[in-house]
């Protein structure tokens, strides 16, 4: 553009001395080009409007397809348009996608393609670049629109099955042989009346078919309230493995999560590694409750979490959990090892009243000695090398 400038200036002067009208009409030419070129481009460019619509969560192995509605707006055709999207590396490679097309006056263009989610994460997509110029060549525009996009993949969740959890606490859901508490929210039939049922419980219809009255009988059951206690410290994990422990930790606490709340049972999340969305330094905790939102909002911060190593102590971790969990409730530790400090925090919380299970996923020391200590104060101890190793509970 700078070159056409002095090109123009320089015919103007020529035009000037030899007062040739061909000079004359050249020097209108490449003025009305270079005018009309930086007016229509500019007025063009911010004529065009954008959107990008996507599915904003996914988990591992699902593809994502990310379209790009791109509209002229403006009554002037842009002759070429160069549309580049930016995403991380770790959903496409290369890291962007990128088209050139030329719009009509008011004119649409859909455009897609697909982000393959294959490692969990908190992702941010765009920006969304428009770059534009005129056929000569001699100037171009830029705008940077659609500048930050969220997008969540999941951590795997291992489906599980035959998990055991102690509880004590009565009127639960999980159905158990032990006959200590009956859940009068679950009629399994009737039987005669015995002296000492309470009227409450007889079953007056099936007392008026039968002639005799007939109790309810209900299925026994404990009630599980689990607190799944995660440490993401990375000074705890050893160098080598630090990446794959961590991200077991996270599966593991997402499968257990999802089998719990598929046994309609209330679980919590507390852990110390680092969330975006929360700040550093800040613990990520959210209330034992039930249902499936809350196993998504879960595995919302799953996704987002990272180990690092400015978190809060893991113990502090536990003290302040002790602090909201309900009495009888069962404390899930997921942690790389468990040393001095770490029993003494479970100790505590058995203390208080609460059941604790321990699952290691990088022991430094002998897993073997570890899970004899545990066993001497009744806490029992799984070891999750790998993931094939959840296994154990399928």
């Amino acid at each position: 553009m700078r070159n056409l400038l002095a090109f123009i200036l320089g015919l103007f002067v020529v035009a000037i001395l030899f007062r040739v009208d061909f000079f004359f009409y050249l020097l209108y030419l490449f003025f009305g080009i270079y005018f009309l070129s930086h007016i229509w481009l500019r007025r063009a460019i911010e004529g065009i409007s954008c959107a990008r619509e996507y599915q904003d969560r996914a988990f591992p192995g699902e593809k994502v397809t990310v379209t790009l509605q791109i509209q002229n707006r403006s009554l002037l055709p842009i002759p070429w348009l160069r549309i580049h999207d930016s995403a991380p590396i770790q959903l496409k490679a290369p890291s962007f996608f990128q088209s050139v097309a030329s719009l009509l006056p008011r004119e649409s263009l859909t455009l897609h393609y697909e982000l393959d989610c294959r490692q969990r994460g908190y992702y941010h997509l765009g920006p969304l670049i428009l770059r534009s110029g005129d056929l000569f060549g001699m100037r171009t525009y830029e705008r940077r629109t659609c500048v930050s996009a969220p997008l969540l993949v999941y951590p795997r969740v291992v489906p599980l099955t035959a998990m055991r959890l102690p509880a004590q606490t009565p009127f639960g859901e999980i159905p158990t042989r032990q006959r200590i508490f009956e859940d009068p929210s679950r009629m399994v039939g009737v039987r005669a009346y015995q002296s000492g049922d309470s009227l409450r419980h007889i079953h007056w219809k099936t007392s008026a078919t039968t002639g005799s009255l007939q109790v309810k009988r209900f299925e026994p059951a404990i009630s599980i309230e689990s607190q799944i206690l995660l440490d993401l410290d990375r000074d705890t994990y050893s160098a080598t493995r630090v990446a794959t422990a961590t991200e077991l930790a996270i599966v593991t606490a997402a499968s257990i999560a999802h089998y719990l709340t598929e046994k309609r049972q209330t679980v919590g999340l507390a852990c110390n590694g680092v969330d975006p969305l929360v700040g550093l330094g800040q613990p990520v905790v959210l209330p034992a409750r039930r249902g499936r939102e809350h196993l998504m909002t879960i595995l919302d911060a799953l996704a987002r979490v990272q180990s690092s190593r400015e978190v809060m102590a893991f113990g502090d971790l536990l003290r302040q959990s002790r602090l909201h969990m309900r009495w009888g409730g069962t404390g899930i530790i997921i942690a790389a090892d468990a040393d001095d400090a770490l029993f003494d925090g479970m100790v505590a919380m058995k203390r208080a009243g609460f059941h604790v299970l321990l699952v290691l996923v990088d022991p430094r020391t002998s897993y073997a000695a570890t899970r004899e200590r545990a066993k001497e104060v009744g806490i029992p101890t799984y070891l999750i090398w790998q993931e094939s190793d959840l296994d154990v509970w399928r």
